[in-house]
């Protein structure tokens, strides 16, 4: 069963879906951020999501990590 992203956790598994179709690429969850009430982040779309998550590709050294909008990857 899959969880619904908004319960996504650190650990957990995500894929990308920002092009409608899943990825072969597998991430590791490092790190969920949220920005609600971040003033500093008001008026740039890049930050204006609920939740970022810091991810590790799982195939890449472990300090290969980069930051992404939950709503672009599902938990798989």
């Amino acid at each position: 069963m899959k969880k619904a992203i908004h319960k996504v956790e650190v650990g957990d598994l995500v894929r990308s879906v920002k092009y409608s179709y899943p990825s072969d690429e597998v991430f590791m969850v490092m790190d969920v951020i949220t920005y609600s009430g971040d003033e500093h982040h008001r008026g740039n779309p890049l930050k204006t999501h609920e939740i970022s998550l810091k991810l590790w590709e799982v195939t890449e050294p472990l300090d290969h990590t980069h930051y992404a909008p939950s709503n672009l990857y599902e938990i798989i």
